[in-house]
């Protein structure tokens, strides 16, 4: 199995502010936002949106086609870690969604890949208070993609 980081900056378009409800369900409650910007993966979205925001925040990176694949060798992603929820998209379709609670998150996007890809994480840290359902989160790390992401090109059988 052949491994590429996708380290470095990703763009950080905060989308709305999130509370969750009784209900158990991520709720938008506002769009004033701060302004887009870019963060540093792995690690929080602290330095473009603040330590204090809690809501919705469209993550991307764009990558290129891994060279040399072979025709049944598997491409997939692999996300180590978000706080707290995410969906995650390859080219604009949607491939699933993780927790914080599930660590090491694939993806097989081999089907999906052109020369030049777009990887989006939609992650939603939302406000919790006495009357939200339980739901696990890292208060302390703030939102964001906490561990690596990488490409894994796995050979054919």
């Amino acid at each position: 199995m052949h491994t590429i980081r996708l380290r470095g900056l990703w763009q950080c378009t905060p989308m709305a502010t999130t509370y969750w409800t009784s209900a158990g369900k991520s709720e938008e409650t506002g769009t004033d936002v701060p302004a887009p910007g870019t963060i540093k993966v792995p690690g929080n979205w602290d330095s473009v949106v603040g330590s204090q925001f809690r809501g919705k925040v469209l993550l991307q990176r764009y990558f290129h086609k891994p060279t040399g694949l072979e025709e049944n060798d598997v491409v997939q992603i692999r996300i180590e870690g978000i706080n707290a929820l995410a969906e995650v998209f390859v080219n604009h379709e949607a491939y699933g969604s993780l927790t914080v609670d599930r660590e090491g998150c694939v993806f097989d996007v081999s089907d999906s890949l052109e020369l030049r890809n777009l990887l989006e994480l939609v992650v939603d840290f939302p406000m919790l208070d006495e009357h939200s359902a339980e739901l696990n989160t890292l208060p302390d790390a703030g939102g964001g993609i906490l561990g690596e992401v990488q490409l894994e090109i796995v050979p054919a059988p």
